[in-house]
């Protein structure tokens, strides 16, 4: 504890400078290949922290287990562009999978000598199959972590609002002016929690916005 962060190894500077930004307020993470440095223990202790983390999270990583549990969303760069898929890293590697097979063409010869008939395609009804499952394992998943953010939001906000009324106690009492400067310190944190407050209530009226208006497709898939 008592260290000097310049004697701190590689692997120590990292965890710092994780725990200190995960205790800092704040509603979006910018990570550059997080786990680097870190062993495993230190890796699943980070994906514990970030999995409850409120905000949005955007990481580089190329690490697979990190990605493999974490992601929720694959923003692949190349040529000049940026694609988001929605969805997991694995059902990003199926869907480009998918992709570069309706892109190639068809390496089978017809058979001459024997008679076309109109059969069913197996094999492209399986892969709609397939596709339909992550589909809707991907909306049942948005829609599950959305939920999960509201109930985390509510309780947030719960909580700030009883600090506010606390605070709001302690700055009715008679007394409360004898103490200048512990009084505007006072004055100050309801001041930050009023507008945590707020900012909580707007983050969570657009998330009850999002389910009110999701087509009636994806709410039937989350009850699936």
């Amino acid at each position: 504890i008592h260290k000097r962060i310049k004697v701190l190894s590689g692997g120590e500077r990292t965890r710092l400078a994780v725990a200190r930004m995960l205790l800092r307020p704040s509603n979006t993470l910018l990570l550059d290949e997080p786990t680097n440095h870190l062993d495993i223990d230190s890796t699943n202790v980070l994906l514990e922290a970030l999995a409850d983390y409120g905000g949005t999270l955007i990481f580089v990583s190329h690490d697979r287990y990190f990605v493999d549990h974490l992601a929720t969303n694959i923003i692949e760069v190349g040529n000049g562009n940026t694609v988001m898929y929605p969805g997991t890293y694995e059902e990003f590697r199926w869907s480009k999978a998918q992709q570069l097979e309706q892109a190639s063409p068809s390496k089978r010869k017809p058979n001459k000598a024997s008679p076309t008939t109109n059969r069913p395609d197996k094999p492209n009804r399986s892969a709609n199959h397939k596709r339909d499952q992550i589909e809707s394992r991907r909306l049942k998943r948005l829609i599950e972590a959305r939920q999960k953010r509201v109930t985390e939001l509510e309780k947030r906000i719960a909580d700030c609002e009883n600090n506010v009324h606390a605070l709001e106690v302690e700055m009715s009492q008679p007394d409360f002016y004898v103490d200048k400067a512990a009084a505007e310190d006072t004055i100050k944190r309801h001041q930050a929690l009023m507008w945590k407050v707020g900012d909580l209530m707007n983050q969570w009226e657009a998330l009850e916005s999002e389910t009110v208006n999701e087509p009636n497709s994806i709410k039937g898939t989350a009850k699936a």
